[in-house]
């Protein structure tokens, strides 16, 4: 049966050899999910998903 890989700095590595972890931050006006994958403590794959919960106040006139 074959390993499930992941994709990171050093090329496609089995699952099996990485250190995962996952971090949450949340604030008042968003949240951010961050998954990080090491390599014998470096650092080989992250990604961040960030959820705005806060609308963005718009200035100006409109015209039609």
């Amino acid at each position: 049966m074959t390993q499930p890989l992941v994709y990171t700095t050093k090329g496609n590595l089995p699952v099996a050899d990485l250190t995962h972890e996952v971090e949450w931050r949340v604030s008042d006006d968003q949240i951010v999910f961050v998954e990080t994958y090491r390599l014998d403590g470096e650092v080989v794959k992250q990604s961040s998903h960030v959820k705005i919960l806060t609308g963005v106040a718009m200035s100006g006139d409109a015209s039609i």
